[in-house]
């Protein structure tokens, strides 16, 4: 609700971009329904919203993963 009451006063496009899971940090993906919902809330408020799929998970590339390995 917040989000929506500070963008509504410019023209801003939200991109909503994906969490990628990265080893040794604490947190966790969503569920593609909790995205959708959230993408749908802002743009049922008038805010435009892009919901940015990732790629390149295969290779650790993707958004947020960016990250060194330590091979054995």
């Amino acid at each position: 609700k917040n989000l929506v009451k500070l963008t509504k006063k410019f023209p801003v496009t939200i991109n909503i971009i994906e969490y990628n899971y990265v080893d040794g940090v604490p947190y966790s993906k969503t569920t593609e329904e909790r995205i959708n919902t959230f993408a749908k809330h802002l743009v049922d408020n008038g805010v435009m919203a892009t919901v940015r799929r990732s790629r390149g998970k295969d290779i650790d590339a993707a958004c947020g993963q960016l990250a060194n390995k330590i091979k054995n």
